[in-house]
């Protein structure tokens, strides 16, 4: 049956004891963002393709999976369950950072994380937000990709009952601690996948012949994009141990304490390709600096090994008298050619002798 806003706003008013004006004020924005209408007013919109709110049961353990949420769901959510709004607004809100908020008078958790995928066909890293509302005997999940690791366990548990059993165990803590150790299975691949472009980096910076400038910052780059996410959830999840386990019979903190480690685990791996990836940059650019200079070094010789016979012909080029020159004649004691061999020998000379004297210093 819908409810209509009077008596959302008196359900309101006697959770939190105040008058009714000043609910109808103070709630404005989050009737309007829960969706609420009138019972006279028609919904004009269409049914939904799919159904995005779906539930499976387990004894008393409740399961409920939202894909891709709208306004609509979350209204539907809220009539349903007595989450607050501002949990239900960062369920829809993009980029929120990872938190876990204990609601006591409710008897529920709020847990917001943010876990990294891979994409295979251009080994990209992507960030998906998820949210988790945690009840004794409910466990409701919010995310967007479909395709994520949460819509499978979610299938397996319609389809299998063997696997539901193994999934949901005995408490909503368990079912928690089966979705979080799945998402933090999948952080394997990533680490394969930055180790795999550590090695390849390697051989492209110290390949002379290559430039590694472009491969070294795309991968700095994801190391950076996962250490945003890995750290905070970190922090998380040591917190998140001692909570979730008050609302399960069997103590589950041994479990929790093996995701943190791996999560431990994961992030010493990205200390360790971060510092490897600083060296390898700090390598590239001496590599790109000694290459530089030996080119400029080059370089500064032929110029200088050219400036005696610049001088011979910046002189023979002035409209004054020279020796062998046009105005004074031409000297001709070893052929028609001999202003210009003894002109040649004078360049050369000098620069054969400084030649000598570069070699005797090593500088090249």
């Amino acid at each position: 049956m819908p409810r209509n806003l009077k008596d959302t706003l008196k359900e309101i008013q006697i959770l939190l004891g105040k008058p009714h004006k000043r609910i109808a004020g103070a709630f404005k924005y989050y009737l309007s963002f829960l969706n609420v209408k009138e019972s006279s007013e028609k919904n004009e919109d269409a049914a939904p393709k799919e159904e995005k709110i779906q539930a499976v049961n387990h004894g008393k353990i409740t399961w409920v999976d939202v894909k891709n949420p709208t306004r609509k769901e979350i209204s539907e959510l809220a009539q349903k369950y007595p989450f607050h709004p501002l949990h239900l607004e960062d369920c829809v809100s993009k980029s929120q950072f990872p938190k876990i908020e204990q609601n006591d008078e409710d008897r529920y958790i709020f847990i917001l994380l943010r876990f990294p995928s891979l994409n295979i066909s251009d080994q990209s890293i992507s960030m998906n937000q998820l949210c988790f509302f945690l009840g004794h005997n409910y466990l409701v999940t919010i995310h967007e990709n479909e395709n994520s690791v949460i819509s499978k366990i979610f299938e397996d548990c319609k389809d299998n009952e063997d696997r539901r059993k193994a999934y949901i165990g005995n408490s909503s803590s368990h079912l928690l601690y089966t979705i979080i150790e799945q998402l933090t299975e999948g952080l394997s691949p990533l680490l394969r996948s930055i180790l795999t472009e550590v090695d390849l980096v390697e051989d492209i910076v110290f390949d002379d012949k290559v430039s590694g400038v472009y491969q070294v910052g795309q991968l700095r780059r994801k190391i950076i994009s996962l250490r945003r996410v890995i750290g905070p959830l970190r922090a998380l999840l040591a917190d998140m141990s001692a909570r979730v386990t008050k609302f399960s019979k069997s103590n589950l903190s041994v479990y929790y304490t093996d995701i943190t480690h791996r999560v431990d685990r994961t992030w010493e791996t990205l200390e360790e390709a971060r510092e490897t990836v600083d060296i390898y940059k700090d390598a590239d650019f001496t590599i790109n600096t000694e290459k530089t200079n030996t080119i400029l070094s080059v370089l500064t010789i032929i110029f200088t090994l050219s400036i005696p016979a610049t001088i011979v012909g910046t002189f023979y080029g002035m409209n004054i008298l020279l020796p062998g020159g046009i105005e004074g004649g031409s000297w001709t004691f070893f052929g028609t050619y001999t202003t210009l061999i003894i002109i040649m020998i004078l360049a050369t000379i000098p620069a054969l002798l400084m030649y000598l004297y570069f070699r005797k210093k090593g500088w090249f």
